[in-house]
Formats: C-alpha cells, structure tokens, sequence
C-alpha cells in the first residue's frame, strides 16, 4: 500500500478571502515533482500535451456462430495548464453546517493552527482528503527497484485549498462566525481563533423555494431573493453574482459546489 503524504501544518499557500469583502493573494505556484520521457508527452511553458491510447476488443459472431475478436484502438489527446488558476469556490449553502466547517477547516489549515480538545492537542491537516493526504505510486525506482510513491496532489498542476477564495449563498444571513456557533460542529477553542475571519463572511442572498427545501429552515430564511419559484431572474442573478464574484477577487475560474443538505 502507498505511504501516507505528510504535509506541514502551516500554510505555505495564499489568504483566500470570501464575497469580495479583502482582496485575496494570488494563487501558489505548484511544484513539478517529475517529467515523462515519453514520445506521447509534450511540455510547453504554459502547457502539458499528452497523448493516451484506450485499447479494448469489440467481439462479434460471424455466420457460424464463432466469436470473432477485433482489437480496438482509441487516442485520446490531453491538455494540461502548467500555472495553477487563482480560484474561487462558490458554497451553496454556505452558511450551513457543511459550509461552516468547510470555510473554518481551510482557514485553520492555511494558518496551521493548534488547539486543545479533551482528547488532548490537535493540528489542523486535511486527512480524509484523497487528494490532498494520500499518495500515488510513480513507477519502480531503477537503482532500488523500490517503489516510488509521491503525493497525489502533485500528479499535476492542482490548485491547493488554502488558496481557495471561499463564497457563496445562503438563505440565512448570519455572518459564518455566527453561523458557527449555530452549527455546534467544532470545538470553542478553535472556533475562537477563526472567529474573527469568519465574522467577515457573509453569504449572498440565495434563492429559496419552499416546496424543495425542508420546512425546518423557513425560520432562518431571512436572505433570500424575491421569489418562490424558479424564474429566469433567479438564473440571472446567480450568474451576476458569480461573475461579481470573480471579478472583486481577480480570479481567473470559479466552481460552484453544493452543499446544503436540507432538502426535502
């Protein structure tokens, strides 16, 4: 089995900031661990081209009814950007308790913060992440014949999630420190150290539709659009709101996740 990736608790990646309220910092140059000798592999300065043949068989039965076997090729080209986009990420549901604790983790880990528990001392790290806490093996070393494994993080040019620009809607308009305390997800001695940041966050107005989301949240529905049925405006005013988005952070690409779960 690969080994497990280690990283350092504190952050060497940017101060991604939320709906525009602080600038962020540009995104952190990834590191480029490995090149491929490979006819099918081309880099450029801005660019990684690649080449990938998919073989499979297609089997059919002739007259007789014998199998007949054709071996079957399909190339397929890859286009990988070298510089890593300054990104944002849009929450839906941002001040819920996924969205809470998703905002509070990624500030923890990009200050590499400590704090104590009844279980003792505990450092923020992004274990449970495939991504970011797991390796991948690269090949057999020619010299050893051991493994070589590497962080999966850096099979390619990833944006970290401590450079994330974090945003998003909710249909409460409880800041994310209050939204904090309302969630009870995380321990008061680390929510009293992100308090502040989080304090700053304040989700964008979000499209409520009563008939899809559970009645248990009618009661906090105090930041919503006009509204309760889907409507072109609705669309419109997402799109504004991610195009602003992207606009007040200088971003170069921005992804939307879902992460309310209170449907009905």
């Amino acid at each position: 089995m690969a080994p497990h990736a280690e990283a350092d608790s504190g952050s060497l990646h940017g101060d991604g900031q939320s709906n525009g309220h602080q600038a962020a910092v540009a995104a952190t140059a990834t590191r480029e661990l490995f090149t491929v000798n490979s006819s099918n592999v081309t880099y450029t300065d801005n660019e990684i081209l690649s080449k990938y043949t998919y073989r499979t068989t297609d089997v059919a039965k002739d007259e007789s009814g014998k199998f007949v076997v054709t071996p079957v090729e399909t190339v397929y080209e890859f286009k990988t950007e070298r510089k890593v986009p300054k990104t944002g990420m849009m929450l839906v549901g941002l001040g819920g308790n996924n969205g809470t604790t998703v905002t509070a983790g990624i500030i923890a880990n990009r200050r590499g913060l400590r704090w104590q528990t009844r279980e003792g001392v505990r450092a923020a790290n992004y274990y449970g992440s495939v991504i970011m806490s797991s390796t991948i093996k690269l090949g057999t070393d020619t010299k050893t014949r051991k493994d070589v494994n590497i962080p999966f993080s850096d099979i390619l040019p990833m944006v970290h999630p401590n450079d994330l620009v974090i945003g998003g809607w909710d249909i409460s308009g409880l800041n994310l420190a209050e939204a904090m305390d309302r969630a009870q997800v995380l321990e008061p001695t680390l929510k009293q150290q992100v308090a502040k940041e989080m304090a700053q966050i304040v989700p964008l107005p979000s499209i409520y539709y009563p008939d899809f989301i559970a009645a248990n949240q009618e009661d906090r529905a105090d930041n919503v659009l006009p509204g309760t049925k889907a409507c072109n405006e609705h669309v419109e005013q997402i799109r504004k709101d991610i195009r602003d988005f992207k606009e007040k952070n200088g971003l170069d690409k921005v992804i939307v996740q879902w992460t309310a779960n209170t449907e009905r």
